[in-house]
């Protein structure tokens, strides 16, 4: 089964119930999984960069969240903006959108363009970031922009560009996550032992224990006789379990016959 058309998965994410997940289960980004509605990989792969302080400290994730659900038109300032960001509703998501719009919107080369780019995720040589602004503005105006929407291209370039994901790196994040969603789904008693096994990431052992209980999970304590290497999950009669954890550790069960 591909988990990027399973309906399930795309409904525990639209529900921002991914604690547990790869790179989903943070606060903020369950939240952004409910505003913008995630049920196809693509919008996964652009919310795993407008996540990001770039796009957030822009202004434009409020912009691409309302323009992704029909609340407001995309807005294109520019006809070469509508060209390099049609597929994001006019909002600059990831690294590559900087060097497109460097190179459609101001006639940079493709070369000048990245070196804008790293210009901007370094910010340490002053000089050449001056530099390339002027060159942007300047070549901007000369291909038609007024100089205030240029100005204003540039400030949301600025602003995230130092923080923006490359689309592959958002895409290789995507596919995990949704993976990871997947097992949740359909495998819950084995995805969280497994989780909770791993001693805690974004949050502690003991937190996803009690999200295994809000799953509607059983968990049974260590037990000197039974408890096995590591963490375990099944699907069990909850009167006869048959597995157990290692000491200190709790082991889970689903109910016999359940698959969520």
């Amino acid at each position: 089964i591909d988990p990027l058309e399973d309906e399930a998965t795309r409904a525990l994410m639209r529900a921002g119930q991914t604690i547990g997940c790869f790179y989903v289960e943070s606060p903020g980004m369950r939240a952004l999984l409910q505003k913008l509605q995630v049920d196809d990989f693509e919008t996964l792969v652009a919310a795993s960069s407008i996540i990001r302080p770039g796009v957030s400290d822009s202004g434009m994730m409020k912009a691409y969240i309302d323009r992704r659900l029909g609340r407001e038109e995309p807005v294109y300032p520019l006809p070469a903006m509508r060209e390099v960001l049609g597929d994001t509703f006019g909002v600059m998501v990831y690294q590559e959108d900087v060097i497109k719009v460097a190179n459609r919107v101001a006639g940079l080369s493709l070369g000048q363009a990245d070196g804008l780019r790293r210009c901007m995720s370094k910010k340490r040589d002053w000089e050449a970031f001056d530099k390339y602004k002027k060159m942007f503005i300047e070549g901007a105006v000369e291909r038609g922009a007024p100089r205030a929407v240029a100005q204003e291209i540039w400030r949301q370039m600025e602003s995230f560009g130092g923080y923006a994901f490359c689309k592959a790196h958002s895409a290789s994040f995507a596919v995990i996550s949704y993976r990871t969603a997947y097992l949740k789904v359909h495998f819950p008693a084995q995805f969280m032992a497994a989780v909770i096994a791993n001693r805690g990431g974004f949050y502690s052992a003991a937190e996803y224990v009690e999200e295994a209980r809000r799953m509607g999970l059983c968990i049974l304590g260590p037990d000197v006789n039974q408890s096995g290497k590591e963490t375990e999950g099944k699907l069990a009669d909850p009167a006869a379990p048959s597995w157990e954890d290692p000491l200190g550790q709790p082991a889970l069960y689903a109910a016999h016959g359940r698959s969520r």
